[in-house]
């Protein structure tokens, strides 16, 4: 594993710098590049070590704020032009700072994403369970079957209209047509549901608002919300349900 203590960069013979460079501006070789980059890695090493000492949390390793380095430190060498007065220490400082605050920003974002996500999963989850878990026990079969429904619903709901959940299922086109009419059903059934259910689903599954904004939205508690919540995929099963004996009849 990389350490992120700073490692001096060492001195190099101009002469062999100025071979380096001439070689790669000749022929911009895929090993004349990997050259360059093994002789400066070290810079791009002592970067990533100051602003990996600076960061607010560990949810990023150093090891990935060491490979935003090297991604700053190749996009400068293809751009560098050693004609111009300017050392490549100063011109590729920029670049590899700026590639390794836009990965860092980027990951930063896709863990905030991740989050929100799994905070809707597990609220959802504890909703179901705890509809499941009122009036008399069932069976645990039976409380996996509903708990499961319950969440393909929810999963369907979150989806954009003809949207394919799985993306497994696109080299079926039988599946996929299913799927869909399955969603445009299950759309067309909201409209059936009592106003303040159908008001928690559009505004948690069209509008991604956590239980906790909603239920602050109503002046009731998160947990009133959540049974709703559990309530109106209950109602929407029950609806399908009544839809498919009604068509077999």
């Amino acid at each position: 594993m990389e350490s992120p203590a700073e490692n001096p960069i060492d001195g190099a013979d101009p002469e062999f710098d100025r071979s380096l460079w001439r070689e790669f501006i000749a022929v911009r070789s895929g090993a004349s590049r990997e050259a360059l980059v093994a002789r400066y890695i070290a810079l791009a090493r002592m970067m990533a070590a100051k602003l990996y000492q600076r960061r607010l949390d560990n949810s990023v390793s150093f090891a990935d704020y060491l490979q935003y380095a090297r991604v700053g430190l190749v996009e400068a060498i293809d751009a560098y032009d050693p004609q111009r007065a300017v050392p490549f220490e100063a011109f590729s400082s920029f670049r590899i700072k700026g590639a390794i605050l836009n990965g860092i920003e980027c990951e930063s974002e896709l863990a905030a994403q991740r989050a929100f996500w799994g905070r809707r999963a597990r609220e959802r989850l504890e909703s179901l369970k705890q509809h499941e878990g009122q009036g008399d026990r069932r069976a645990s079969l039976e409380e996996l079957v509903n708990l499961t429904v319950g969440l393909a619903l929810g999963q369907i709901l979150d989806q954009e209209p003809e949207q394919v959940i799985d993306e497994s299922l696109a080299a079926n086109p039988y599946a996929v047509t299913e799927l869909a009419q399955l969603q445009r059903t299950v759309r067309a059934l909201l409209p059936r549901l009592p106003d303040r259910e159908r008001e928690i689903i559009r505004r948690h599954y069209e509008e991604h608002v956590e239980f906790q904004q909603i239920a602050a939205e109503q002046g009731v508690t998160k947990g009133r919300i959540s049974q709703l919540h559990a309530q109106a995929l209950g109602r929407l099963r029950q609806l399908l349900d009544r839809r498919r004996v009604d068509r077999s009849l």
